[in-house]
């Protein structure tokens, strides 16, 4: 393990500490320990320390009766995510969301006007048709709308579909359709990066649903800000706590996306046990995590946050437009306290020498993808200044939440995890064995409450996706190394572990290395079939498109991990495949690369790069015509 880095000044201050010190747990070792193995006392008293209100108790923590991986949680209880996170500080004005346009035009809402105003738009959704189990779409930017939209679908017991606000026709139609959506809701048009963006030839695509569009504009759509004020105002319903309430989609690797299906009861307990003891939430803090409604983080920080009576922030642009100054602006002005990044922003920043410090924030968050040592130190020093711990965190769609996290309360060494509060995180080797300082697959050998009940319409897919591997453990898909003192380690997706000669490592390791190189701006590495070796390194690198670069690559590698994993190619791409949220995507780098099916692109940020790969891959055999260098 690197050096530690931080350490933190006051663990006994952070939320988690509290939580530790209220039981009587005297360190973390303790209170993580007692959390894996005692669930029946760990949930409960997370309940109780985050003020989750349930308006009828739970009588059973969880029945496993059909089978660990349908076990059911909270049983009997009745909770409503709208409830806890909006209508119980209906009496507050404090700020509950805090936004800002790309434009410039900005403001808040408090809690008591988000519970008149949601209460309103669930009153017009009712006298529009919709219904408790009805799933709504949500195609809006990060939005006030967006967040309205959100809980007056919660409130009426509605299962909200948060669909990518950048998605094409095909990709929200799928979603729109296979979700069998009643109704939807977005924009006819907003901005991002000084370009109009249409949503509404989009929307009109997908006809037979109610569309409710901010700026309608015409006849065959409701108008959002009209059909908040006509509404009846309602109450939040009864909602039971296995009740649907969100459902995400994230893409397969092949075929149509998987609907992950996310409930009232321990899918949302989950998050608020996240925000506040993972970003040390309270309720004098406004947290921006830059990410989008239609992925994970988006409603994950919103409900997180209001749950715990803080503030989001919301801003439907991207933060380096007009230049690197924005974000700086955004967080100044909206008194930003916690920051969610990707990887991918702060290599961007980097590159872009945009080196500022933020005072004002106390915690970074990041996921998205593993981090490099030199990028994470960078964000820690200049950015961060030192002292400015990150919680990193890793989890996925199909949990709504994270398997993984470090903390303010513990010291952190470079790109470091640790294990989830009650999740019962493990490494297993390929004989299902469970592994220290060995890299090996990530599991959780207990059903959390956060699980997807499923996927939608596809149980079987369910089974074969999280349960087949391991008898009995939810397999994440992730390659990763867990130490002795807790403390984990992404090396990217399992499925993309590389073999070279019967030596099995995760693609992150070489990635890590090649990050150092000087003008290498990002890089994916994959392997293909070798007939000697089993299988071959691949670098794509984006950065300076130079000889003396590639052989610099090379030699890193062979210091680094040693000869036998020296790349057979080494090739310069001007970018590199990214999902939307900025995930480097190495399945279709390498699906391409072999001219196979990509599979599920649809949350490509930009397919032409595939097609760039797929002639780079072509003529592989022909190094010279493409840059690449042979071993």
């Amino acid at each position: 393990m690197s050096e530690m880095v931080y350490t933190p000044p006051d663990p006994q201050s952070t939320n988690i500490m509290k939580l530790a010190k209220k039981h009587g747990i005297q360190t973390l070792a303790e209170l993580y320990d007692r959390a894996d193995s005692d669930p029946e006392w760990f949930w409960p008293a997370v309940v109780e320390d985050c003020g989750i209100t349930f308006r009828r108790p739970y009588k059973q923590l969880l029945d496993d009766s059909k089978g660990k991986p349908w076990t059911r949680w909270f049983i009997d209880g009745r909770i409503n995510i709208t409830h806890n996170c909006v209508e119980k500080y209906s009496y507050s004005d404090r700020p509950a969301v805090k936004f800002e346009t790309e434009d410039g035009s900005s403001g808040a809402m408090s809690f008591m006007e988000l519970d008149r105003v949601t209460g309103k738009l669930g009153g017009f959704l009712l006298q529009a048709g919709i219904g408790k189990g009805d799933r709504v779409g949500i195609y809006m930017p990060p939005s006030l709308e967006g967040v309205v939209a959100l809980y007056s679908i919660l409130r009426i017991g509605a299962v909200a579909v948060p669909v990518f606000s950048g998605y094409g026709i095909e990709a929200v139609r799928t979603r729109i359709l296979d979700s069998g959506a009643k109704a939807l809701f977005s924009f006819s048009f907003y901005s991002r990066k000084g370009k109009k963006i249409d949503m509404r030839s989009t929307v009109s695509a997908i006809p037979g649903i109610i569309h409710i569009v901010k700026d309608a504009g015409s006849s065959d759509a409701h108008d959002f800000w009209k059909s908040v004020e006509s509404g009846t105002y309602v109450k939040s319903a009864d909602t039971e706590s296995e009740d649907p309430a969100i459902m995400l989609y994230t893409s397969g690797t092949t075929g149509k996306p998987k609907g992950t299906v996310h409930v009232h009861g321990g899918s949302f307990i989950n998050i608020v046990k996240e925000v506040k003891y993972y970003m040390d939430m309270g309720m004098d803090d406004t947290l921006f995590w830059i990410s989008d409604l239609g992925w994970m983080m988006g409603p994950w920080s919103i409900l997180g946050a209001n749950a715990l009576g803080g503030s989001i922030f919301v801003y439907d642009g991207a933060v380096d437009y007009p230049d690197t100054g924005r974000l700086w602006k955004i967080i100044s002005s909206h008194g930003i306290t916690l920051l969610g990044v990707s990887p991918t922003l702060v290599r961007s920043l980097k590159s872009r020498n945009a080196a500022l410090p933020m005072p004002s924030v106390r915690v970074f968050g990041s996921t998205g993808e593993p981090w490099d040592e030199e990028s994470w130190l960078w964000l820690f020093r200049e950015i961060g200044s030192g002292k400015t711990p990150i919680a990193n965190i890793s989890g996925g769609t199909d949990i709504i939440g994270c398997f993984l996290a470090s903390t303010p309360a513990i010291p952190l060494t470079p790109r470091c995890l640790y294990r989830g509060l009650g999740m019962n995180t493990s490494v297993f080797s390929e004989d299902g064995t469970e592994v220290l300082d060995q890299v090996g697959y990530l599991v959780s050998k207990r059903h959390c409450p956060s699980m997807t009940r499923g996927i939608w319409g596809q149980p079987e897919k369910y089974l074969e996706t999280y349960w087949s591997q391991f008898h009995g453990v939810w397999v994440q898909g992730d390659w990763a190394l867990r130490d002795r003192d807790g403390y984990y380690f992404l090396f990217g997706r399992s499925d993309d572990v590389i073999k070279v000669s019967g030596k099995r490592l995760g693609p992150n390791e070489i990635e890590n290395a090649v990050m150092e190189v000087p003008g290498v701006s990002e890089s994916a590495v994959i392997g293909v079939p070798d007939a000697v070796k089993g299988e071959s390194v691949v670098v794509f690198y984006t950065g300076a498109n130079n000889e003396e670069t590639m052989n610099a690559i090379r030699k890193k590698i062979e210091d680094s991990m040693g000869r036998s994993f020296l790349p057979k190619f080494t090739i310069w791409l001007p970018q590199l495949p990214k999902t939307r949220n900025g995930k480097i995507v190495r399945r279709v780098v390498k699906r391409a690369f072999l001219g196979q099916d990509p599979g599920d692109v649809s949350n490509l940020e930009d397919t032409a790069i595939t097609d760039y790969i797929r002639e780079v891959g072509r003529i592989r055999d022909r190094p010279d015509d493409f840059g690449g260098m042979p071993a």
